[in-house]
């Protein structure tokens, strides 16, 4: 018989898909303070962190992957850009160790310098197989504005026209890029998760399009905040997913919604994913995947992943961002109701490598930590947690994406 060894092995060393992710940084950079890596906060509030929970584990867990005590974070910043200097690559690797493969959103602001970011097949040399890419949706409409706003109509062409055919040509150009497994909306954040099930008129369509032009410029972007228009890209998306789905059954995409620990401009009382339920029914052959563990409504997540076949919940966020007992009670939430072929694991680490690395030994002791008292209640057997813990971390992604990845499990896991 096994011992609960063998299964702590496993799950520390089991290969993982990194299911949603964002690009690292080509460079230090003074705009991107390492101890966000610790919380989702902006501004000053991020120095009010520095005496949480999650930001003194970050700071002590940081001190021994230097190698170094560190007495402040000061301390731990220095020790961050000399390890950059002398082998930024080299730090990044040993960061994204155990990654098979990552899916990341490489979408940037328009204000975002493209350099100071590496481009997203920069990182297939970090992993056993080729990065892929997940497009954010806004993103994908708000390039396409700002090109109509510098370029003249056709006469006869309404403004509303030509964006349309413009997004929907762009999203039918993503579908088919081999590079492309998935697409994401930030519609969380900017107008809730209160999506309408089905699209509005056109005319209330141009009137919202027109408000989005008219609150931004050509030097500095536009921002796709009007609930209309973000409604319409998300029902847009879901229809395009499912025609595909008819056509290509399994290897049709996914879409990502980024719910949960946003920033202060989200509505909490909106990020509930319960507001989603009437848009997942409509659009049943589309799959819609809720990041960030949907923190704080985890246990409601968990509810719609396990009533609808075609909605999966992303696991990643909280790591390293909450409590450790906040990131074991997440993983517990979770099991409650939803089959492990509908958990996933995904860092969402930006910027520094670092946050890669936390995300996972943090996941995976609060992972071993569940699966381990849920074994020594008898509540499941070794292999079955093992068949848990490899579902999360490799198997629900490798399926849900069609990946046919086979993961490489080293013979004493």
């Amino acid at each position: 018989m096994e011992n609960l060894d063998s299964l702590r092995d496993f799950i520390k060393s089991h290969p993982h898909i990194d299911s949603h992710a964002h690009t690292v940084l080509n460079k230090d950079d003074v705009h991107y303070n390492l101890e966000a890596i610790a919380s989702a906060a902006s501004g000053n509030t991020v120095l009010n962190s520095e005496t949480s929970l999650p930001s003194l584990r970050v700071f002590n867990q940081l001190s021994e992957f230097y190698g170094s005590p560190c007495a402040s974070w000061s301390d731990v910043e220095q020790t961050h850009e000399k390890l950059a200097r002398d082998d930024y690559e080299g730090l990044i690797r040993r960061c994204v160790k155990d990654t098979d493969t990552l899916l990341l959103d490489d979408h940037l602001d328009v204000l975002e310098d493209v350099d100071v970011f590496k481009p997203f097949d920069w990182h297939d040399r970090l992993t056993t197989s080729p990065t892929k890419r997940i497009v954010q949706i806004e993103g994908l409409a708000e390039a396409e504005i700002l090109y109509i706003a510098k370029t003249e109509r056709r006469q006869g062409e309404t403004v509303w026209d030509k964006f349309r055919k413009r997004f929907l040509d762009a999203l039918d150009r993503a579908m088919g890029d081999q590079n492309v497994v998935a697409f994401k909306t930030v519609i969380c954040s900017r107008t809730g998760l209160n999506v309408d099930p089905h699209s509005s008129d056109d005319t209330t369509l141009a009137g919202s399009l027109i408000r989005t032009l008219d609150l931004g410029t050509r030097s500095l972007g536009f921002k796709v905040e009007d609930k209309p228009l973000c409604d319409w890209l998300v029902q847009q998306t879901l229809k395009a997913i499912s025609s595909r789905w008819r056509k290509l059954g399994s290897r049709a995409t996914a879409l990502q919604f980024d719910v949960g620990l946003g920033d202060k401009s989200m509505s909490l009382e909106r990020a509930n994913p319960a507001c989603l339920q009437p848009l997942i029914a409509q659009y049943p052959m589309s799959k819609i995947v809720l990041l960030h563990s949907a923190y704080p409504f985890t246990r409601e997540a968990g509810y719609l992943a396990s009533v609808y076949d075609h909605v999966y919940l992303c696991l990643g966020g909280p790591f390293p961002m909450i409590s450790r007992e906040g990131q074991e009670k997440i993983i517990r939430e979770s099991l409650e109701l939803t089959p492990s072929s509908r958990l996933l694991w995904g860092t969402d680490s930006k910027f520094h490598p670092e946050g890669f690395w936390l995300a996972n030994l943090q996941f995976r002791q609060a992972l071993e930590k569940v699966l381990v008292d849920y074994v020594q209640h008898g509540d499941f057997n070794i292999p079955q947690a093992k068949k848990i813990a490899a579902d999360i971390l490799f198997e629900t992604a490798n399926t849900l994406y069609y990946l046919q990845l086979t993961p490489n499990i080293a013979s004493n896991a």
